[in-house]
C-alpha cells in the first residue's frame, strides 16, 4: 500500500497560503529525500495552451522551486513540444508562453527549459520491454536530469477519459517521436496545398525518406516516424493522423512513462493539483468551466497510487467518475491498471488529509 498525501486547497488561495501547503506536503511526501544538495532537477508542469485560463497557478511552481533550492538543488521547469500546430510546437515560442502565462524566472525563480530542445528532437531512446514498445524515445533532459518533481493538473482527456500524473509522464516527457509513436505510429502526411515546396523537411529528414517536386513526398517505406518533418515545417504543410485513443493509446503512453519511473528510482516525486477540474487537457486552447469545486493538492512517491487516489476523491466529491463528466464512453482507469502491471506502483492507497 502506498500512501498519498493530500492539502485540501482552492485555485483561489493567496500566494503565501499556497507556498505553505505545497511545503507541507514536499516534507509529508519525503521530497525532501528526492531532492538533494546539486541536483539539477526537473519540475515537469504544463504551462497552458494560449487562451485557456485553468492551467496550474505558478504559485505552486514557485513554491516547488523555492523547496528545491532550500534543498540545495538547481530547478529548472520544463515541458516538451506538442505535434499539433501551437505555439508550444518550437522552444522559442514554448519558453515564450511560459513566460506570458506567469512561469518566468522573475516570478517563479527558475528557468524554463525545454526537455526536448529547439524542434522536440533532443531524446534518448530506452528499453522498456513494454506490451506495445521495446523502446521508448524521452526527452534528454528529463533523463539528464538529477531529479524529477512532476507536477501535474487533473483535467478531463479526449483521449484517455481524464489526465494526471501518468499522463504528464508518459505523453508530457516524450520527444516528437515518442508523441508520434503513441498516437498513430504511421508516416506523417504532406497537405500539398500548403507545401512550398522549400525542401527543409528533406533537407532535415534523417532517413532521406523526402523528396521535393514542386510539393514535398514522403517515402513510407522509408519514414522512421521521427516526426523531424512536423517540426521544421513552418509552412504547416505536415500533418499526422491522431490515431488511437482509450485503453490502447493509454497503455502506450504508460510505456513511456515507464522509461522515466525506472530511471529516476528513489529521484522522482508527484505533485496533482486536484483544482479547476476541466473536461478538457490544458492543451486546450479555451476558457472552460470546472466540473466540480475544487479539491486540493495530493502528493506522493507512487504515480499509481496518487492517481488512484484522484478518481477516489473525485467519485467521493461529485458522487461520479472523472470520464463521465468528460468523456463517458472511456474508462480512464486502463492506464492505471496498465502501470501497476508494469510494476510502477500500487493502487492501494492510504490517503492522508494534512492538518487545514
Amino acid at each position: 500500500m502506498s500512501t498519498v498525501h493530500l492539502a485540501a486547497a482552492c485555485a483561489s488561495d493567496r500566494p503565501q497560503v499556497t507556498a505553505a501547503k505545497v511545503r507541507a506536503l514536499w516534507h509529508a511526501a519525503g521530497f525532501d529525500r528526492v531532492v538533494a544538495k546539486g541536483d539539477l532537477t526537473a519540475i515537469k508542469l504544463h504551462v497552458g495552451e494560449p487562451g485557456t485560463k485553468t492551467f496550474v497557478s505558478p504559485d505552486v511552481a514557485a513554491a516547488l522551486v523555492r523547496c528545491c533550492v532550500d534543498a540545495g538543488a538547481k530547478p529548472f521547469l520544463t515541458d516538451t513540444a506538442v505535434l499539433y500546430r501551437s505555439e508550444r510546437d518550437n522552444g522559442v515560442d514554448h519558453a515564450r508562453v511560459a513566460a506570458e502565462h506567469g512561469f518566468g524566472l522573475d516570478r517563479v525563480g527558475a528557468p524554463f527549459i525545454p526537455a526536448d530542445g529547439l524542434i522536440g528532437a533532443d531524446e534518448i531512446e530506452v528499453r522498456v520491454d513494454g506490451k506495445h514498445f521495446e523502446t521508448v524515445a524521452i526527452a534528454a533532459a528529463i533523463l539528464q536530469a538529477r531529479s524529477i518533481i512532476v507536477l501535474s493538473h487533473a483535467t478531463g482527456h479526449l483521449g484517455t477519459g481524464y489526465g494526471g500524473a501518468l499522463k504528464n509522464l508518459g505523453m508530457g516527457c516524450a520527444s516528437r517521436k515518442g508523441k508520434l509513436r503513441q498516437h498513430h505510429g504511421r508516416p506523417p502526411k504532406i497537405d500539398s496545398d500548403r507545401c512550398t515546396g522549400c525542401g527543409s523537411c528533406a533537407e532535415w529528414c534523417p532517413a532521406h525518406a523526402i523528396e521535393v517536386d514542386r510539393v514535398a513526398r514522403i517515402d513510407a517505406a522509408k519514414c522512421i516516424g521521427c516526426g523531424q518533418c512536423i517540426a521544421v515545417c513552418r509552412d504547416h504543410a505536415v500533418e499526422h493522423g491522431w490515431g488511437f485513443g482509450g485503453a490502447r493509446l493509454q497503455q502506450r503512453i504508460v510505456d513511456h512513462a515507464a522509461a522515466v519511473v525506472r530511471s529516476k528510482q528513489g529521484k522522482i516525486g508527484y505533485l496533482t493539483v486536484a483544482e479547476q477540474i476541466t473536461k478538457d487537457c490544458d492543451c486546450m486552447g479555451k476558457s472552460q468551466r470546472p466540473l466540480l469545486p475544487d479539491i486540493g493538492l495530493l502528493a506522493a512517491q507512487d504515480p499509481v497510487a496518487i492517481e488512484q487516489a484522484l478518481l477516489d476523491l473525485v467519485r467521493a466529491r461529485a458522487g461520479r467518475t472523472l470520464e463521465s463528466m468528460s468523456y463517458p464512453r472511456l474508462d480512464g482507469s486502463a492506464q492505471i491498471r496498465y502501470a501497476e502491471e508494469m510494476g510502477l506502483g500500487e493502487s492501494q492507497v492510504e490517503l492522508v488529509e494534512l492538518p487545514a
